[in-house]
């Protein structure tokens, strides 16, 4: 009866059709054999069947994960790219962001370098800066997206009462935190930075954080100070 059991559900299953984890196995292959070739030959100069005889695969294969190469860029974006608060919170215990803030936005930051200093990660930066893609309407909308999550977190602290107002809105001030850190990654956290180049990067970007986390979350009791002298 079980080998009857077996043979069924192996009949029941459609020939060719990868199970489930296969099959994300599968596009995470193609996303990595993309990153490299891209890479190495260009965004412009790396065809469909490049990618995938990189993992041993034919076009139809690939087509069935996905549908054109700006779509395996769009996905290798999405996991090496500039990611949403959303992304690390995994890495981060959530309930700091209600109990410490400082420190949660500290942790936060180091899950960022750790993910950024990745092989894999390094080397989108330098496809990007390369192949002239720092103007890509996908780049430019995970900024955004990822902008906009740093932003709703300090909302919340801003209606909180653990940043003042006065200091501007939650846009505006995670435009002052993410910039610099988007430009140093860009700078120093690229293929070819040498290990004291991406150590440097790490101390200026928690530099950064520190310098941030002083300035917004001593602004309200020195604005309470002031008020009371």
């Amino acid at each position: 009866m079980e080998g009857t059991s077996e043979g069924s559900a192996a009949r029941a299953r459609k020939p060719g059709r990868p199970r489930k984890a296969a099959a994300g196995d599968t596009k995470r292959l193609l996303q990595r054999a993309a990153l490299r070739l891209f890479a190495h030959n260009g965004y412009a100069g790396t065809s469909i069947r490049a990618i995938a005889r990189e993992v041993g695969l034919s076009e139809s294969v690939l087509y069935a994960h996905f549908s054109s190469k700006q779509a395996i860029f769009d996905a290798v974006l999405a996991e090496f790219g500039p990611q949403g608060v959303a992304t690390m919170t995994g890495r981060v215990d959530p309930d700091l962001a209600a109990t410490d803030p400082p420190r949660y936005l500290r942790e936060l930051v180091l899950a960022f370098l750790d993910e950024w200093d990745s092989a894999d990660a390094r080397l989108l930066i330098s496809l990007i800066t390369r192949d002239g893609l720092l103007h890509d309407p996908a780049l430019r909308d995970a900024l955004q997206a990822m902008r906009a999550s740093v932003a709703h977190l300090l909302d919340r602290w801003i209606s909180d009462g653990l940043i003042a107002r006065s200091l501007g809105s939650a846009h505006d001030l995670a435009l002052w935190f993410t910039s610099p850190i988007g430009l140093a990654r860009i700078l120093h956290l690229h293929a070819d930075a040498t290990a004291q180049e991406r150590n440097g990067a790490r101390d200026e970007i928690l530099q950064h954080t520190e310098t941030f986390i002083q300035v917004v979350f001593n602004s309200r009791t020195n604005s309470a100070d002031s008020a009371n002298a």
